[in-house]
């Protein structure tokens, strides 16, 4: 009776080591948690092993000690209890490889779901700092097609002014590290980018308050009188009554500034725009072109009116 009890005994055993090996598997081995699992797995084992040695060194020597009724009428089913045990083994072993195959795949697809996350990070990242980027490139190119901003804030356009020359520094730095974070989206180009474009945005930040600040008051007297003129002729350029005493305007505004301070390129061809049908001298059919001196003598007494004496 004391065989068949440990055999059964023994069964339970590998059945509870299987179960704690199944719970293991299932659980991560990096946290608390599982490490008590396979601690408690292995536990198992080593009970279940025991009960099995000690139930096959009893069955083994029984029928030795005894007579042979006794032996006869203890007869334990050996082989029944050996392929039991065969196939638990068996079991456990491909329950094992079955669940380290299913956390191998749960981790591939943690990390292809982590490696995603971080890409998403990143790019939300570059598409905020470029943001930030054409935001400053806005606010100067609004700057380079302002005819009257040149004249009001010559600074800005002047690289021997300290400030400015730092931010067109800065620009074409941040125009690179844009170009390079495209063919690669490295942590370390978005960090220089980052920072390139944060460099931007004070660059310019000083280099428009201080040309605000400094006007024209760097210049000579004599040119900032001759700006403050253009400055007041600009509104003629723009709201003139007619062809003519816009176009009279600009020449003269044209004269005024000369070379005295750097007017950007898009800025003239801003306010050319406005008097071109008007600067050529005059086709057949112009009427300022038949009657010339009553044209530019009105838009002359209008010029003299709106400039400051």
């Amino acid at each position: 009776m004391i065989p068949v009890l440990l055999s059964l005994f023994s069964t339970m055993a590998l059945l509870a080591a299987a179960v704690s090996t199944f719970r293991a598997c299932a659980r991560s081995s990096s946290t608390y948690e599982g490490r008590e699992a396979w601690q408690r797995a292995l536990a198992h084992w080593v009970g279940a092993v025991l009960v099995t040695v000690v139930t096959v060194a009893v069955g083994t020597r029984l029928p030795a000690a005894g007579d042979a009724d006794r032996q006869s009428s203890v007869s334990l089913p050996w082989r029944a209890i050996g392929l039991v045990a065969g196939g638990l083994v068996v079991a456990v072993v491909m329950g094992v490889v079955l669940a380290v195959s299913v956390r191998a795949s749960r981790r591939r697809q943690a990390r292809r779901r982590r490696a995603q996350q971080a890409e998403r990070a990143v790019q939300e990242r570059i598409d905020s700092v470029v943001t930030r980027h054409d935001a400053v490139l806005e606010e100067f190119g609004a700057h380079l097609v302002d005819f009257l901003s040149a004249l009001e804030c010559p600074a800005l356009n002047d690289p021997s002014i300290g400030e400015t020359e730092r931010f067109d520094r800065a620009r074409i730095d941040a125009d690179d590290a844009r170009i390079t974070v495209r063919h690669g989206q490295d942590e370390h180009l978005v960090a220089a980018y980052h920072e390139a474009v944060a460099e931007l945005e004070v660059s310019w930040r000083i280099a428009r308050d201080h040309a605000g600040r400094l006007g024209t008051s760097y210049l000579e007297p004599a040119v900032s009188r001759r700006l403050a003129k253009a400055t007041d002729l600009v509104a003629v350029v723009r709201g003139g009554a007619t062809e003519h005493e816009r176009a009279l305007a600009y020449q003269r505004v044209r004269r005024l500034v000369g070379t005295s301070v750097r007017v950007p390129q898009l800025a003239v061809l801003a306010i050319e725009h406005l008097v071109r049908p008007a600067l050529p001298a005059g086709g057949p059919g112009d009427s300022g072109a038949r009657e010339p001196g009553k044209g530019h003598r009105a838009a002359e007494d209008s010029l003299a009116t709106a400039e400051p004496r």
